[in-house]
């Protein structure tokens, strides 16, 4: 048996966050939070588990109160730092992207002896002070962001010289007995959060493009949900033969490679604006084999709660009007592959309402 610091960064609203929002994009996000926070503690905690919603990390021997709070401020900073630019960056206008901004964090940290448990290549860790760290994450702290430090890590001793208030509290567990602890609230902190600097605003320059219009019997909702999400482009997309995506979540700054015979385009989502009425959406695509860009502007107009009008323009990547004759072959191509996306959506939305 060893002795060790045991730290466990939970993320609080994780369970209504997975119940209530669509699971593979919530999943995702809660993975990117995870390693966000492990970057930040690593230096000084070693993951031993991860555990849906909590990393279990440890630091053999008693690691001092500052150095907890240390890390514990920066993983906290980090991870609302990255909340905000989930929040910036998102396309996804589904619940998980949309709600990421109401998680939080807490924090609980324990002393006590371990064992470690080897099976094949796994090593896990066990003891009954494994045991308590986990239950004291269920607690009657009145708060959803707080550092908890036992009784058994204090050893009595006073915490001085802190940026944090310590307030005595207790939990009765069932065969656990009583456990004694200080928690502190790091509410407080949000506010030194820094905001990720702000990206281009490029919607001002499509009136200098000619328009392309279609009106669409769907739901501006479903449109906009096929348009961004780039894994849905081969179902319309004539003669597209593969997409490959950077990340699971479309997000600006993402990027995807749409492979066609003779060519393929790399394409680099660039801003999502706008309301449930009316939004933009701005791509940037690179032809692989010739080197040339261009942007591609999208305009989603919610006519009524079941059709949409849709309306593309295009510029050069260089930010001018197309010349002739590429304009003429830019927007015929666009018009085939939104034809496309058209027809795609809106028998989509006909088995919905067929099914419903």
């Amino acid at each position: 048996m060893q002795q060790a610091t045991i730290l466990i960064p939970d993320i609080s609203g994780y369970t209504r966050f997975l119940t209530k929002t669509e699971l593979s994009h919530s999943t995702h996000i809660i993975n990117e939070l995870l390693q966000v926070i492990a970057d930040s503690i690593q230096h000084r905690f070693t993951l031993a588990e991860i555990e849906g919603d909590a990393l279990l990390t440890y630091a053999k021997g008693r690691v001092p109160q500052e150095e907890i709070e240390a890390v514990c401020r920066e993983a906290f900073l980090n991870f609302h730092y990255f909340l905000k630019v989930i929040e910036r960056d998102s396309v996804c206008r589904c619940g998980a992207c949309q709600g990421s901004s109401n998680l939080s964090l807490k924090f609980v940290v324990h002393y006590g002896y371990f064992d470690e448990i080897r099976i094949a290549q796994f090593t896990k860790l066990s003891g009954p002070d494994m045991v308590i760290a986990h239950r004291l994450l269920k607690n009657s702290i009145p708060d959803t962001e707080y550092v908890l430090l036992t009784d058994d890590y204090l050893k009595n001793n006073e915490i001085d010289n802190s940026e944090f208030e310590w307030v005595q509290s207790a939990d009765l567990y069932n065969v656990i007995g009583n456990v004694s602890y200080q928690y502190a609230s790091l509410g407080h902190l949000r506010s030194q959060v820094e905001s990720p600097e702000s990206r281009e605003d490029l919607i001002r320059l499509f009136g200098l493009a000619k328009s392309l219009e279609f009106d669409i019997a769907a739901p501006i909702a479903l449109v906009h949900h096929v348009l961004t999400d780039n894994s849905e482009k081969v179902n319309f997309v004539q003669g597209l033969k593969n997409v490959e995506v950077d990340s699971a979540i479309n997000r600006v700054g993402s990027s995807h490679i749409c492979e066609f015979d003779g060519d393929s385009f790399d394409i680099q989502t660039l801003q999502d604006a706008g309301d449930n009425e009316d939004i933009t959406y701005i791509e940037k695509a690179r032809s692989v084999s010739t080197g040339h860009t261009m942007l591609a502007y999208y305009e989603l107009i919610k006519v009524d709660e079941e059709r949409t009008r849709l309306t593309y323009r295009g510029l050069t990547g260089d930010r001018k009007p197309l010349p002739e004759p590429m304009a003429d072959m830019v927007y015929e191509q666009a018009r085939g592959g939104l034809t496309g996306l058209k027809n795609y959506v809106e028998s989509l939305f006909s088995r919905t309402r067929r099914a419903s």
